[in-house]
């Protein structure tokens, strides 16, 4: 029996050639439940590969590649390092007591919420559920944390939809730190969920400066859709691995870009 892994590996190759009505075939294939292969089908849209239609899925030519794919536990072993890594240094030193900053709700940013303990006065705000909760249990009782609301998305724990983007429309904050799927030079910023990638663009209206932190897994990688343009990037945060090649040119464009040892 295929791991879960193996699976998806291979259904987003079957997909290319099953047309509609996949689930039932796919299920059929690998002797696993209808609802196994619904959230295949979901996992792979979420990393970008394929983007769900009625009654099937079609691969996106220019998605993250396959090689990324790894088993999961592995995967979250090894990013949760790097994110860490990321999150402490940006928590550290792009942070200032009595900062008015902005938290995106991904697992690379609310990382950061450990490392702010010492930061009195701050102001955060954020449309993650888990983020503001992790916020709540590590900051001073000097902050002030500000949940925009909204509609939940319970698989990311973000709020979406026209509360939070209105919200930021209203908001002004000195740095908004932010992650995505993928980052390339032709493409910028980019992302598979609609709905996140709106709130996203509207908090980096309402900030002056935009920080990214990415593992250097991400960097050469294009996903479905631009969430920002190169030119609207400030800062970037990565680890050691980041190709050279990538590196230099986001510095020939007034990126500053910092890369945080692994070892």
């Amino acid at each position: 029996m295929s791991t879960p892994t193996e699976r998806r590996r291979q259904i987003v190759k079957d997909i290319e050639i099953l047309g509609d009505n996949v689930v039932p075939r796919l299920s059929r294939k690998y002797g696993v439940s209808e609802m196994t292969i619904r959230r295949d089908l979901k996992a792979l849209e979420e990393h970008g590969v394929i983007k769900r239609t009625y009654g099937g899925a079609v691969r996106w030519p220019t998605s993250v590649p396959e090689a990324q794919l790894l088993a999961r536990d592995k995967r979250q072993t090894l990013a949760t390092a790097q994110k860490n890594l990321l999150a402490r240094y940006a928590a550290e030193t792009l942070v200032a007591p009595d900062d008015i900053i902005i938290m995106e709700g991904g697992t690379t940013v609310t990382a950061m919420a450990p490392y702010l303990t010492e930061k009195e006065e701050l102001t955060v705000v954020t449309n993650g559920i888990a983020t503001a909760e992790e916020l709540r249990r590590h900051l001073p009782l000097s902050a002030t944390i500000i949940s925009t609301g909204g509609i939940l998305r319970p698989e990311s724990s973000t709020c979406v939809g026209a509360v939070p983007e209105r919200f930021f429309e209203e908001f002004h904050a000195n740095r908004l730190f932010l992650s995505a799927t993928g980052l390339t030079l032709e493409a910028g910023l980019t992302d598979p969920k609609l709905l996140e990638i709106q709130v996203k663009r509207a908090m980096a209206q309402a900030a002056r400066e935009v920080i990214l932190l990415l593992d250097s897994s991400k960097l050469g990688v294009r996903s479905m859709m631009r969430v920002l343009d190169l030119e609207a990037i400030h800062t970037l945060v990565t680890d050691d691995g980041a190709p050279t090649a990538i590196v230099e040119a986001l510095r020939a464009r007034g990126i500053v870009v910092v890369l945080i040892p692994t070892h």
